[in-house]
């Protein structure tokens, strides 16, 4: 019995790995149906090639309970949606005994859910990066339990919109995209993908082979989609990944070595896209053209440093990273323009970075939940959170999930440790001030129903919780990035219902708005296949 929790246990923690990697990765998946007595969802065939969306978006027709979990209104006996214990009195009961603050946070007012306007939404100046993805269902049969997996299948198609939910364009990718889309301005965006299916069918479910052959590197135009070559698949390796610098001043990419996988090093059994004790990749720096390319000294690199920290300067000046030294790890920062490559006991001597714990950050031994890291614009602060997941013996299905979070106090040259916080962290933004942070944090762990209920908070720089800005009942929240002028937070979420949902917090306000939902997009409630979107980016229109 315990050998087989353990798989189900690491296919979990491999399915929220495969799916919570922010900035440059995925999302979570979808649930069923909200009660753990439910029938299993009808597993339907799928084509290899992403679904085709439409160049003009047509509403579908009004879902009905049979394929909704409520009507998401005031009297249909569920408090969802708008609803609040003030709004929909019918539906939901005042918590007792809970922080008032939270409490009337827990859902966003009526008014919020009105039509947003552009004198009271901010996008003038940005508009929101988006990525379509579709996910897969799969049931394992443990003991007496039926546990649902909820899994990552296949990026689709990317788009970008107004902030008040205007103006949506799709973003129409070649192949099959093994990447999300990237971009800081609104001229070039850019994007891997593949002529290969990149959908393998591993342990019983489909899961993403990140290593599948002939990947390209591709930019293309906002205004017109063709892709143009950057970096394509060599013998040496592929592009394993794609990031942007404020304003699109340089792009940065990833070559990865295709490595047999060795299960004797820590993380052995794990895709190495998720190990970061390997060294298979080299960092490549060029104009937004791709020209002028230049591989970075940086030896030890790997795909998952690359996920942990990626961060940029506020000026777009400097690159942050990890890389291996030798048996363990160092921060280093890359300026972008000179290509020299400090350790950050150079770069940011305020702080002794020898004390840097990195044995509990990424540790190599029956634990494969690895650090990520936030650096401060006013690069005064860095935070690292990093997830831990706890198996329940008595249910198979479910893991109590808790995050430690750590405060680097680059001043003062202190550093403070939070353990044991409730709920895991799927991603986290410092506000432009460098005066907050905000962090996407889910309640529990384990296969649907448990890991559902997601809530976006708010702590000071010193790592002090300031508030919960929305709680997300029965849903998870994935990515989320403040705007430039730090009043707004996009987020996506996706539901009981299957529908997956761009929203925006007006942090000024205290509102919460719909932005843009998949059905709004022609997309069908699909139980087996569904699909939702994840937050990319907010891009300079200037």
């Amino acid at each position: 019995m315990m050998k087989r929790l353990t798989i189900v246990v690491t296919l979990v923690v491999l399915s929220i790995l495969a799916c919570s990697l922010s900035g440059v990765g995925l999302e979570p998946t979808h649930p069923p149906t909200p009660t753990p007595t439910a029938e299993p969802p009808t597993q339907t065939v799928e084509s290899s090639a992403p679904t085709e969306v439409p160049a003009t978006p047509t509403p579908p027709a009004s879902p009905t309970k049979a394929t909704l979990e409520s009507e998401k209104r005031c009297g249909d006996g569920v408090c969802d949606g708008p609803e609040n214990a003030r709004s929909c009195p019918e539906d939901c009961q005042p918590v007792e005994g809970a922080d008032t603050e939270v409490r009337e946070a827990a859902a966003p007012t009526v008014e919020a859910m009105q039509e947003p306007s552009a004198d009271t939404l901010q996008g003038s100046d940005q508009v929101i990066l988006y990525h379509i993805v579709k996910h897969s269902v799969s049931s394992r049969q443990m003991n007496d339990a039926t546990c649902y997996v909820f899994n990552f299948r296949r990026f689709l198609d990317g788009g970008y919109v107004q902030a008040d939910g205007s103006q949506n364009q799709i973003l129409e990718l070649k192949d099959n995209p093994t990447s999300k889309v990237t971009a800081k301005k609104l001229d070039t965006f850019y994007y891997i993908s593949s002529p290969k299916d990149p959908v393998v069918e591993q342990f019983g479910m489909a899961m993403f082979n990140w290593d599948v052959e002939e990947q390209t590197l591709w930019s293309a135009e906002f205004a017109d989609n063709t892709p143009s070559e950057v970096a394509a698949s060599r013998d040496i390796g592929f592009p394993g990944g794609v990031a942007t610098s404020p304003e699109n001043r340089y792009l940065l990419y990833l070559m990865t070595q295709r490595m047999s996988q060795d299960s004797t090093e820590p993380g052995g059994f794990m895709p190495n896209k998720f190990n970061p004790f390997v060294s298979d990749s080299s960092l490549l720096v060029a104009r937004p053209n791709g020209e002028e390319k230049e591989s970075l000294p940086l030896d030890n690199y790997n795909r998952q440093l690359f996920t942990s920290f990626s961060d940029f300067s506020a000026d777009g000046q400097y690159f942050y990273t990890i890389v291996r030294q030798g048996e363990g790890f160092g921060f280093v920062r890359v300026d972008l323009k000179s290509r020299q490559v400090e350790g950050f006991s150079q770069a940011l001597p305020g702080f002794d970075w020898a004390k840097v714990p990195w044995d509990a950050l990424f540790p190599r031994a029956d634990d494969f939940s690895y650090a990520s890291f936030r650096i401060a614009p006013d690069e005064t602060r860095l935070i690292a959170y990093k997830n831990n997941f706890t198996a329940n013996l008595e249910n198979p299905c479910y893991s109590e999930a808790s995050h430690d979070l750590w405060v680097f106090n680059i001043e003062n040259d202190t550093m403070e440790r939070f353990q044991d916080r409730p709920g895991y962290v799927t991603d986290a933004d410092w506000k432009p001030d460098s005066m907050q942070l905000a962090m996407s944090i889910i309640g529990n762990s384990g296969c649907y129903p448990d890991y559902l209920d997601a809530r976006i908070d708010t702590f000071d720089r010193e790592g002090e919780r300031v508030a919960t800005l929305v709680q997300e009942p029965k849903s998870k929240t994935t990515t989320l990035g403040w705007s430039a002028d730090g009043d707004s937070i996009a987020y996506d979420v996706y539901s009981t219902d299957f529908v997956g949902r761009l929203k925006l917090i007006d942090v000024v306000e205290g509102t919460v708005s719909e932005v843009l939902s998949t059905q709004t997009l022609g997309y069908e409630v699909d139980r087996a296949a569904p699909v939702t979107f994840l937050f990319a980016d907010w891009v300079s229109q200037q």
